[in-house]
């Protein structure tokens, strides 16, 4: 067994269940983009993509492959960690085109969906309900899931959750506090609108709340726009996944980038995924 110092505290990982882990899931990935006809949720990454494809909305291509990849390393988690089907939450949700893919990813697992919207559309529930039937809908603003029954009954119990609501500096906060308390051990956080120009208060607001509040959660990843938050316990499978992977996996999915880690410190410890800079890795602490 190895003991590895992250953000907060110490992690306890079995070294081979990782390796056979990264195998298996880097083997799923290979076969789902390339469509091999055996059956199961793994020939299908590439109609996911498809589908989100034809789905008005700003989540770039390369993040839609991101998530595929991500959730396909999670799902492997479920199986050596004795985890269950955890669900999936989207907060703010437009015309569903991310929703979209969670909703396929439980219409294979069995786990459900929620969408949190002030206003839900017609063709977004309609889209979500063709692909499968574990979508629930709240039409009400976030803040309010403290205060009713969704909150006390998914404590601990979230795989993915999505922050693309309010992009107020409060209403960052209040999500991910949220967030966090609904969260899996092995579960992720993706926030939305991450490092652009037009919201600066948002990576404000997410260190802001990782800083100064007692939280369990760390970045383990950043890139096109998006943060990808994972609990401490979990850090060391996620880091490691996407330092051994993600840019190889993004590759066979036909997004060329370079895989970026420029600095270790015990507060930050995050991959970042950039546009191509003439190398597949930029950074001596790749792989770290």
């Amino acid at each position: 067994m190895a003991y590895t110092p992250i953000r907060r505290g110490w992690v306890e990982t079995d070294n081979i269940t990782i390796r056979f882990t990264f195998w298996l899931v880097a083997y799923f990935v290979h076969r789902s983009i390339h469509a091999i006809a055996m059956g199961g949720f793994v020939v299908q990454i590439a109609e996911v993509l498809e589908r989100q494809r034809h789905v008005e909305g700003m989540l770039m291509e390369v993040s839609a492959a991101v998530w595929c990849i991500l959730l396909e390393a999670q799902h492997a988690s479920w199986q050596w960690s004795g985890d269950h089907a955890r669900d999936y939450l989207e907060i703010g949700t437009f015309k569903g085109k991310a929703a979209s893919i969670l909703a396929s990813f439980t219409a294979e697992y069995g786990n459900r969906l929620a969408i949190v919207d002030p206003e839900v559309r017609p063709e977004t529930r309609s889209l979500l309900d063709s692909i499968t039937s574990t979508v629930s809908y709240m039409e009400m603003r976030s803040e309010f899931l403290a205060q009713g029954d969704f909150l006390r009954a998914n404590l601990r119990n979230l795989a993915w959750a999505h922050i693309d609501g309010m992009h107020s500096f409060a209403a960052v906060v209040s999500d991910v506090s949220l967030c966090e308390q609904m969260l899996g051990d092995y579960g992720i956080i993706c926030i939305d609108d991450f490092h652009t120009d037009l919201y600066p208060q948002i990576p404000a607001a997410v260190y802001k709340y990782l800083y100064t509040t007692p939280t369990d959660l760390c970045v383990f990843l950043v890139g096109f726009n998006k943060a990808y938050l994972c609990r401490n316990v979990a850090f060391r499978y996620f880091s490691e996944f996407v330092g051994k992977n993600i840019h190889w996996s993004l590759k066979e999915l036909g997004h060329l980038v370079s895989l970026v880690k420029t600095g270790r410190h015990s507060q930050f410890d995050a991959h970042a995924i950039a546009p191509f800079q003439g190398e597949h890795t930029f950074g001596a602490y790749v792989g770290q």
